[in-house]
């Protein structure tokens, strides 16, 4: 083996279930390089990572970290050996502070058992700095939002001093402003010579980011390629297996004048500032801003998951006096929520029960009894349609998942219910380029239906592809508008910033 290899994979095979999840994989990572790894949901990306971090074990084949054989029992026996690793999904203690987070394999002592708070918060606040996160040692992670705590694990990685970091969808959560910080910061790590793995769905991070792309396509190695001498289009290629001419569906839709969603004067904590907005009948409507600007804060206090201060929201002309989840359920309005985990999901639960979750009411038979051919013909249709990737929707949890199909499933539980009005933040999080296709393709199906969307994004080419008007949130407030036509990113990254 040569000696610049940082990282060999040799014959790696995975299953789970009797599925086989990698077959016989082999892949080559060069000393001191940004090496990319891209696939579909459930091609086996996050599988391959977890085998490398000591997370879980391999079934055969073998490793080696700088020519050395390589056989980690445990995430701790991983660190030991050198390599780092960033989850897609925060692996943070909620109930705990950022300092304590920071340093929770290893806390620094006084005494035998005496932790040395005083040190823990010294040292993570010299990270605070460095990376400049907008937090406190002392904040508890509960109280941060999902772009904040994405900041915490990164630096969290960072700190360890790892000669191979594994970066899954690093950048899922971030604000631009962020995302360009990161991508400083693993360049600076790249000039001082640490290997890095890059896992993204985003394929335009990958091409800036990366010297080589490796492609992994139903847990199957399709080539590795230096990013230069691949193209975009040959990429997806590769990842899909077929050809991808559109990235944003054309569907031809009315939109009528009639307001179906009208929100007034809302008010939330310091975070949502007299914000009114009105969507009319088979319009989609982009809400962008930057992490803070309150744009989750806005769109969970209209579907009533967060209690308003002061503020109406109207549904066809009628006014809902208690908004709250049930009643917003009740008049036909759906939340698709950005954190899946906690607000999405009941991840121990089976597919089939998630899907059907907010449907239950209408497949009972007499004395509540579920209609189970009403619930197996649902969830088929949403399985199929959304391209989920579920060997037995009866029986395997949403946690035994890929992180992209598990939020096809949060996606596909409201699809089903038809709502009225459709408020979406992040959709599309995590999803691979072939899914997210599908995905517009069920949003402008539901508006061209008579369905008002609401779509939270981080991606503006994302709401650019698919909205009739943006609405530009900064401090809580809505700052600006555009129209499908005078669609600008200079013009929408100005009103954001």
């Amino acid at each position: 083996m040569s000696k610049e290899l940082a990282l060999e994979l040799s014959g790696i095979a995975k299953s789970f279930t009797g599925v086989k999840v990698l077959h016989e994989v082999d892949m080559q990572v060069k000393q001191g390089e940004i090496h990319g790894l891209v696939g579909e949901n459930g091609a086996g990306k996050s599988t391959m990572m977890n085998i490398i971090g000591g997370v879980i074990d391999k079934e055969a084949g073998t490793m080696k970290v700088n020519g050395q054989p390589y056989e980690p029992k445990s995430p701790l026996s991983a660190a030991d050996a050198g390599i780092a690793f960033v989850h897609q999904e925060l692996n943070l203690f909620t109930n705990l502070t950022v300092a304590e987070n920071m340093f929770i394999e290893l806390f620094p002592k006084k005494m035998k058992a005496a932790i040395d708070y005083k040190q823990i918060t010294k040292s993570a606040q010299d990270c605070i700095d460095e990376y400049e996160l907008p937090v406190n040692p002392k904040d508890k992670v509960e109280a941060l939002p999902a772009g904040v705590r994405q900041m915490v694990e990164i630096s969290k990685g960072l700190m360890k001093n790892a000669k191979i970091m594994i970066f899954d969808e690093p950048t899922t959560s971030l604000s631009y402003r962020e995302k360009e910080k990161l991508f400083k910061t693993l360049a600076d790590l790249k000039k001082k010579g640490i290997t890095i793995i890059y896992i993204s769905h985003i394929l335009e991070d990958v091409f800036e980011l990366c010297d080589r792309i490796t492609v992994l396509r139903d847990g199957n190695i399709i080539g590795t390629n230096k990013t230069e001498e691949i193209t975009n289009n040959e990429i997806i290629k590769m990842m899909v297996g077929r050809e991808i001419n559109q990235v944003y569906p054309e569907i031809e839709k009315d939109i009528r004048d009639n307001v179906v969603f009208d929100v007034k004067h809302i008010h939330y904590k310091n975070k949502v500032k007299d914000v009114s907005l009105s969507i009319k009948e088979g319009e989609i409507v982009g809400l962008y801003g930057l992490m803070g600007a309150g744009r989750t804060e806005l769109v969970k206090a209209v579907f009533g998951a967060e209690p308003m201060d002061k503020g109406d929201v109207y549904v066809n002309g009628k006014k809902i006096e208690h908004v709250c989840p049930e009643e917003s359920i009740k008049n036909h309005v759906a939340l698709v929520t950005e954190d899946r985990h906690h607000e999405g999901l009941l991840m121990n639960k089976p597919v089939k029960d998630n899907l059907v979750l907010v449907k239950l009411v209408d497949i009972l038979k007499k004395f509540g009894v579920i209609d189970r051919s009403k619930e197996t013909k649902f969830t088929n249709e949403i399985i199929k349609s959304l391209r989920i990737k579920v060997t037995d929707p009866t029986f395997q949890r949403a946690n035994g998942l890929s992180g992209g199909n598990q939020q096809k499933v949060v996606f596909g539980k409201w699809v089903i219910k038809q709502p009225r009005v459709f408020i979406l933040d992040e959709p599309t999080r995590g999803v691979d380029v072939g899914a997210k296709f599908e995905i517009y393709t069920i949003i402008a199906n539901m508006a061209k239906n008579g369905s008002s969307v609401l779509m939270v994004s981080s991606e503006m080419e994302e709401l650019m592809g698919t909205c009739d008007r943006i609405l530009v949130m900064r401090d809580g407030c809505i700052v600006g508008e555009l129209q499908d036509g005078d669609f600008d990113q200079e013009t929408i990254a100005k009103l954001a910033l």
